[in-house]
């Protein structure tokens, strides 16, 4: 009986050296298909990369083939489900190269299976291997998705189930005051350092607007580093002179479990904005910013540089993240007794996801329940 031809997959190809101990090729990663070899003239450390060629060439491969349909779970490669899902769905997300990344994820450890493979055994085995429940709920959560669009599209006639890790309790950690106004005066005022004494850079200067306008807004994080101060085709934008932060690019198809409402910019955060937007000055001129969160020109996501602060401002085991700043401008609303649908509105969350996690902070929260021990505590009510 002929053995079964795995998909097409990554291989990391092993760095070459001479008699001598000299590296004389660097590690590449390989699209390995049957026979087949190419170079994606990614070096190991460029996973995502690799992968993105992957992704290119099975969609060239598959571009002039006629999908085969109707076929059995046994007979449908796992590799071609995540493919197919990429093709017909990366256009219609916030973030095409995180659902690439997630898709190579799954097709390194799934890619030689087929959906028969698939049950509570191997989808744990898939949360051990990628040491994270959460990134293991996040990804299998996808193939379930690309399995269900498969199906739909006729590809496939066999039910799979796919179970994925229990939801994690939501995080709600806030920053006090103090502790925000700690964290922006350090990024405010560190310099760079070389050779053990400090330059005149302030490297961390360009996430202050960052930090600023996750608390004030409460708006997720891309959403907050990819903003344009320019009405820029793809990226959300912050209107200085109409006041209004548009969360959502125009046209974007915006999932109703992240909503990304427009919301109109604090007083106090539209005068530090446009300041901001004037940029800093550099030899006597003044380089406007075109982006909030600009390194070089470009929007930059302040995630690691911004991780470290924390942990410098902190201290080591701090349960701060960037998401933190979100936790906070919710929480500090809650705690200004302002109506609670308003509040959900302002931060573009239903009002049932604002009661669950932040309830407790508002100042009204179970105030008829605990004025009844004034009341009649210890009484029972008579009937009427």
């Amino acid at each position: 009986m002929p053995r079964h031809r795995k998909p097409a997959r990554l291989w990391l190809e092993p760095e070459r050296r001479s008699r001598d101990g000299r590296v004389t090729e660097a590690a590449v990663w390989k699209i390995k298909d049957g026979k087949i070899r190419i170079s994606t003239g990614c070096h190991a450390d460029n996973h995502a990369g690799a992968e993105a060629a992957l992704q290119a060439y099975l969609a060239k491969r598959h571009a002039d083939a006629e999908p085969v349909r109707d076929k059995a779970a046994a007979d449908t490669a796992i590799a071609d489900v995540v493919r197919h899902y990429v093709e017909n769905r990366s256009d219609r997300i916030s973030d095409p190269d995180l659902l690439l990344y997630r898709a190579g994820r799954l097709t390194e450890f799934w890619g030689d299976r087929s959906l028969a493979d698939i049950d509570g055994r191997t989808c744990r085995e898939y949360a051990k291997w990628r040491g994270s429940e959460p990134s293991a709920r996040r990804e299998l959560e996808d193939l379930r998705a690309a399995i269900r669009l498969y199906a739909a599209d006729g590809l496939c006639r066999e039910n799979v189930v796919v179970t994925t890790p229990g939801k994690p309790q939501s995080r709600t950690d806030f920053l006090t005051r103090d502790q925000a106004a700690a964290l922006i005066w350090y990024l405010w005022k560190t310099r760079e350092k070389q050779h053990g004494r400090e330059t005149k850079r302030f490297p961390l200067r360009h996430i202050v607007g960052f930090v600023l306008v996750g608390i004030y807004t409460g708006t997720r994080s891309r959403r907050i580093w990819t903003a344009s101060f320019e009405r820029e085709e793809g990226l959300p934008w912050l209107d200085l002179d109409g006041g209004v932060f548009y969360r959502a690019a125009q046209g974007e198809s915006v999932s109703p479990t992240k909503r990304a409402g427009s919301v109109r910019i604090p007083p106090r955060l539209l005068a530090f904005l446009r300041m901001w937007r004037r940029g800093p000055l550099v030899e006597g001129v003044r380089r406007p910013r075109r982006y909030l969160v600009e390194y070089r020109g470009k929007p930059s996501d302040p995630k690691k540089a911004l991780a470290r602060a924390m942990d410098e401002v902190y201290g080591e085991g701090h349960p701060y993240v960037r998401h933190t700043l979100r936790h906070t401008c919710a929480t500090w609303l809650m705690w200004s007794g302002e109506d609670i649908g308003d509040i959900a509105s302002y931060l573009s969350m239903t009002r049932d996801v604002l009661l669950k996690v932040y309830g407790h902070e508002h100042p009204d929260a179970d105030r008829d329940v605990g004025l009844a021990f004034n009341r009649r505590a210890g009484r029972r009510k008579k009937a009427s």
